[in-house]
């Protein structure tokens, strides 16, 4: 085996050598049988012939000696290859062009895959993720599905259900602290998690220790862990900060006793610190701990323990608590979703789209480089025919054919990876808040598998027709008459198909991107409610330590509000709790006084405003009167609802004056406000969310430290030009105190529409780029039609043919292409673009005027495509046709 191996290593790599050896051996053969001629008493010239004639033809037996070798298919298919090389080589211009169209096929492709892989394909970073699961309660009484957790419901859980090896619970939002004592203040996102958070995620610090279950309950303790990309850059990898203590805006400073390792990023890659619930021990009973819902929980089953039996455990209890609880867990459920799948949530269907999307562009590229491959196929009829009658196998010269292909491919394929990779990091800095919920879109071994598999497979795709036309030829018929009909027709005919396939692919696609950008469109039309021109929006959040009052909380806000209006060019200032278009607020039961307790749970949306925020936001006042200073927090208490409210719960009456409550069964603790307004509604999650019934308190009876000011600047006044002073007057009432956010409104608007954007502009520019590559194929096919059909052009001008009768020749023939491939890619959509349903907003996916508006735009600027070949046909001179004959 050794020596078979140093054979195969020596012809392969030092094949000079292997037949200069061949050679010698050869030759001492010959002059040993020479020299035995001679001793028998021939002379020297007829010896050597004798011996000549013995041995038979020396480049017979070098054949096969090579044979005997082992490598001659090795050698074959090297030979090929340089030939494929040196052929792709001369023709610089379509190698060129096909490894550039490839290189978009294959680059917009990977590009998408990476965040697929990143987001549906990568396992989770932690300790046997198939274990961990998401935890969720649901209510049909209140539409509730998948809904955030109430602690105390999670802490009896985690008590009792017997599947659990452990289960954690985290803020279902992200608050921000201030970091201090690190030179200028600076926010930081944070996120308070349970004592055994990174015990049941199975991530081990990597500086410290993590937090214990006695940290879920205030102690007087304040520990914190920092992420990693906190740790090193605002402590500079301090190594020895463990045990140090950090002052994030309170009285009382928090000791770091823990750093992440890299990489983690649950459950927002955004988060800096992780800080302990430190719940008072008096909430474990009250009833508030079981009727809010803001915490999110992740489970680890035990070993063994499949979902659906972890499931059932976790109806046992949750049954259980509905009877021990009905005021608060009436028809309350709950359910698990393996963590994988919680995190990739409703990201999974855009990515698909994408995916989807660029395939569809990369089989475009194919068949147009497989057109390219064609007409160099038929440039070198005679070279294959010439091969054929020399004896060539018609396997060989397929084969040739194909690596051809191959080479070209995976030129492309390695041009297109580093476009993918680009691609991948546009991508991810491009994206909307929230599409892809990772930190990192990394080019690892399934990119490079998938980019590697795209190569070879797009290769055999679009190199296959022209390899089974290279055997089909007829040497006699190609070198006969300059072979000017030999494979012409063939390779014409499978041009024609290889175009109405490009532009069936390139209606599809193109109807998907009509359907998004529709959806757009209709989505940027939406009445928010409001008007966010001229507006400046500023977040901030008060530290309970240092604002531990509702007194102090409502100074700040009142006072910060009296410095906005003394701004210059300020028309009005406000401040809201939450800015609409942006998160559904708290939410609670309702009651009205007077009437029976309703059969089944509401969910009413609350929202606390300070000033006149429905003035300022030019939300119109439809009834009653809005909030005023006389509304103080020991004046009666009152609120102003929204329409959809008072249509849904006071269709037949006027709501001023009526008074409600936020329980469902009123008692004797049940505090009762009275109506005083209705306005119009604003869109509260989301633009393309219907507006929610929704109560407005005044701020000064229901304060809170997180809010948002809203300023709207006079006429001819950029609201940006407000945020330094705005800025300014909150240092002023609090040097210590930093911005979560300072922007126009303007902007927060377009952000609710941000992934919509996204997706159709994606989508619309590989459409486009479809779009100009079946052009080219049209423009190709129709110019090999003039060029071969050019002598019958000048023949019927001769015999008296009109120009525009040649003309319209051309036109028609690219017509008829168009036509066939506009209907084939339309009917295919029809049943393709249903995938999109989820993502269009009042469109529907056979909404017809999208699929008219398609038709008709490809139909007019193919026409516009074919009119170049047309024209040079038309332009035939029937002089030089007749000489030539």
């Amino acid at each position: 085996m050794l020596k078979r191996l140093r054979i195969w290593f020596r012809a392969l790599f030092n094949r000079a050598a292997a037949e200069s050896d061949l050679a010698d051996e050869l030759r001492f053969h010959l002059e040993q049988q020479t020299q035995l001629y001679v001793r028998q008493g021939l002379a020297l010239d007829e010896a050597k012939r004798r011996a000549r004639l013995d041995f038979g033809s020396v480049d017979d037996v070098k054949e096969r000696h090579r044979d005997q070798r082992g490598t001659r298919g090795i050698e074959d298919y090297t030979a090929d290859l340089r030939y494929a090389v040196r052929g792709l080589w001369r023709d610089r211009a379509l190698a060129i062009a096909g490894v550039l169209t490839f290189a978009l096929g294959i680059g917009a492709t990977t590009a998408v895959f990476s965040a697929v892989n990143a987001v549906m394909l990568r396992d989770l970073p932690f300790r046997d993720p198939e274990r961990l699961v998401a935890v969720w309660e649901e209510n049909p009484d209140r539409g509730w599905h998948k809904n955030s957790v109430a602690p105390a419901n999670y802490l009896d859980w985690r008590a009792q259900v017997t599947a659990f090896e452990g289960a954690a619970g985290y803020t279902d939002y992200q608050t921000t602290v201030t970091l201090l004592g690190q030179g200028e203040p600076q926010l930081l996102a944070a996120t308070y998690v349970t004592g055994n958070f990174l015990s049941v995620m199975g991530v081990t610090p990597l500086l410290g220790q993590s937090f214990g279950e006695g940290d879920d309950w205030d102690s007087g303790q304040r520990p914190m862990i920092l992420s990693h990309r906190t740790w090193r850059n605002q402590f500079r990898a301090d190594s020895a900060i463990i045990g140090k203590s950090v002052s994030l805006g309170g009285r009382r400073p928090w000791q770091v006793v823990g750093v992440l390792p890299e990489g983690f990023a649950f459950p927002e890659p955004s988060t800096d610190v992780y800080l302990p619930m430190l719940w008072p021990r008096a909430d474990r009973e009250a009833v508030y701990f079981r009727r809010a819902h803001w915490m999110r929980v992740v489970a680890r089953l035990k070993p063994g323990v499949s979902p659906q039996a972890a499931n059932t455990s976790l109806q046992t209890v949750a049954k259980r608590l509905e009877e021990q609880y009905p005021a608060t867990n009436t028809r309350m459920g709950a359910g698990i979703t393996p963590l994988h799948d919680w995190i990739v949530g409703d990201t999974r269907r855009p990515l698909i789209v994408l995916l989807a999307a660029a395939g569809v562009l990369l089989l475009i590229a194919c068949a147009n480089v497989g057109n390219l491959l064609l007409v160099h196929a038929l440039g070198r009829a005679r070279d294959v025919a010439l091969r054929f009658a020399l004896g060539a196998t018609r396997a060989r010269v397929a084969r040739q054919a194909l690596l051809e292909s191959l080479v070209l491919s995976f030129m492309g394929g390695a041009a297109g990876l580093l476009l993918g990779w680009l691609g991948a990091r546009a991508l991810l800095a491009m994206q909307p808040k929230g599409l892809l919920p990772v930190s990192d879109v990394a080019v690892d071994y399934r990119v490079l598998a998938f980019a590697t598999a795209l190569a070879v497979v797009s290769g055999l795709l679009f190199g296959t027709i022209p390899a089974l036309n290279a055997t089909r030829q007829a040497p006699a018929e190609a070198l006969s008459a300059g072979g000017r009909t030999f494979t012409g027709s063939r390779v014409r005919r499978w041009g024609r198909y290889l175009v109405v396939a490009e532009v069936a692919l390139t209606a599809m696609l193109t109807v998907g991107a009509g359907l998004l950008v529709r959806s757009y469109d209709r989505l940027s039309k939406v009445d928010p409610g409001f008007d966010p021109n001229g507006v400046l929006t500023t977040k901030l959040e008060l530290p309970g330590s240092r604002y531990d009052s509702a007194t102090k909380v409502i100074s700040f806000y009142a006072s910060l509000l009296d410095r906005a209006l003394a701004l210059p060019g300020v028309e009005g200032a406000a401040v809201v709790r939450e800015l609409p278009v942006t998160f559904a607020s708290w939410s609670s039961n309702m009651a009205v006084a007077g009437r029976a307790p309703m059969e089944q749970s509401v969910d009413i949306l609350h929202r606390e405003v300070l000033g006149d925020y429905f003035r300022v936001m030019r939300v119109r006042l439809l009834r009653g009167r809005t909030f005023t200073a006389a509304d103080a927090p020991d004046a009666p208490p009152v609120v102003i609802i929204n329409e959809t409210l008072a249509k849904q719960y006071f269709p037949n009456e006027d709501p001023i004056g009526q008074r409600i409550t936020f329980d469902r069964v009123p008692d004797s603790t049940s505090f009762w406000r009275t109506i005083v307004g209705v306005v119009a509604d604003e869109r509260q999650a989301s633009l393309a969310q219907p507006s929610q019934p929704e109560i407005f308190a005044p701020f000064a009876q229901d304060p809170s430290p997180r809010m948002t000011l809203v300023v709207r600047t006079r006429s001819g006044t950029d609201p940006v030009t407000l945020a330094g002073p705005v800025r300014l007057a909150v240092r002023g009432l609090d040097s210590l105190l930093a911005l979560t956010s300072n922007r126009p409104m303007t902007e927060v608007h377009g952000e609710a529409m941000s992934r919509e954007r996204f997706t159709s502009a994606l989508v619309l520019v590989f459409a486009v780029t479809g779009l100009a590559l079946a052009l080219v194929g049209v423009f190709g096919v129709l110019a090999q039609l003039v060029q071969a059909r050019f002598r019958e052009m000048g023949i019927r001008l001769a015999l008296g043919a009109q120009r525009a009768d040649v003309r319209w020749l051309i036109i028609r023939h690219g017509t008829a292409l168009l036509v066939i491939g506009i209907g084939s890619g339309l009917l295919i959509a029809l049943g393709a673009t249903r995938v999109l349903d989820a993502l269009l907003y009042e469109v529907q996916p056979t909404d017809a005027l999208t699929y008219v508006a398609v038709g008709f735009l490809i139909f007019v600027v193919g026409t516009l495509a074919s009119l170049i070949p047309a024209l040079r046909a038309g332009a035939a001179d029937p002089s030089h046709t007749l000489r030539a004959e």
